[in-house]
């Protein structure tokens, strides 16, 4: 017993993290709604690897979720920054600004995500509901319409393309 007390106590011990688990973990957390734990968990990952794009991503989902619409953009923008042709994060970011009235930098992004994924119809919708916000509500229509032709039961692009013709003067429509 001695001797392997002191073969094994002459071992360096080096910990390692199962970084699967972390991205697990974390994914799970963020299903559940426990975003500041989350956060807990992606930050711990982060301090293993610093170049997990999707860590960053799915760490700024948490923040957003928890009203932290700053921090969530910057991290959508590290995850960008990391990996440029990830869509998601793109997307996210864009959202992300939207909450920010960053309207013009949120239509860059999806412009980004569209040429990435021009079939994505949610990027459309997405886009439509940026158009609205940003007064170009005969944008915001066209690409409402665009989305429903993929997804013709989503109730709210009906509501939105809806309130884009009041906007236009179309009571018909």
């Amino acid at each position: 017993i001695a001797v392997s007390l002191i073969l094994f106590s002459s071992i360096p011990s080096k910990a390692q993290y199962d970084k699967e688990l972390f991205f697990i973990r974390g994914r799970q957390f963020l299903i559940n709604s426990k975003f500041s734990q989350a956060i807990e968990n992606f930050n711990t990952l982060l301090k293993v690897d610093t170049t997990l794009s999707e860590a960053f991503f799915f760490r700024g989902i948490a923040k957003y979720n928890l009203g932290d619409i700053i921090g969530a953009q910057q991290d959508f923008s590290k995850a960008l920054e990391l990996n440029p042709v990830y869509t998601q994060a793109y997307h996210y970011r864009a959202i992300a600004r939207n909450g920010l009235n960053r309207y013009d930098d949120a239509l860059e992004d999806l412009e980004q995500a569209l040429e990435l994924r021009p079939n994505a119809p949610v990027l459309y919708l997405t886009r439509g509901a940026t158009y609205f916000m940003s007064q170009q509500f005969q944008k915001a229509v066209d690409d409402f319409n665009h989305f429903l032709r993929h997804e013709p039961d989503a109730t709210e692009a009906y509501t939105n393309r809806g309130t884009a013709h009041l906007f236009l003067k179309d009571t018909v429509q």
